[in-house]
């Protein structure tokens, strides 16, 4: 994930990171390899922790207390579920650079956009 340097404050960069960049990042993540970088059904656990942050922040006046160091306390998680052997580290580097540019409302809205369409490129089994 070398190429991989989200931008979720650029309307007109969110574009290609919706469509091409989250195609591209499914298919990393799911390579064609005998095992995925991650299962989709572990994919879909932090993306509901995304969507459940989202909601949380929706009008809340104190993000940057009640829900921003949730956001960057699920590197820690990405973390444990790495050395659990429940992600490999695509998904663990596409994560941290992720988390890592959410520092406001908007930025949140726009990474659980992003990890929308990528689980909805990812393989179907």
């Amino acid at each position: 994930m070398r190429n991989f340097n989200p931008d979720f404050k650029d309307t007109k960069k969110l574009v290609i990171l919706f469509g091409d960049e989250a195609k591209r990042v499914a298919n990393l993540l799911n390579d064609g390899r005998y095992s995925a970088d991650i299962s989709t059904t572990q994919f879909r656990q932090f993306y509901e922790k995304i969507l459940e942050l989202n909601d949380k922040a929706q009008g809340n006046e104190n993000f940057d207390i009640t829900v921003l160091p949730f956001v960057k306390l699920l590197n820690s998680k990405v973390q444990y579920s790495k050395s659990r052997r429940n992600c490999g580290e695509r998904f663990e580097e596409m994560m941290d650079k992720s988390i890592k540019v959410v520092n406001s409302e908007i930025e949140l809205r726009n990474f659980k956009y992003f990890l929308e369409a990528v689980i909805g490129y990812m393989p179907k089994k």
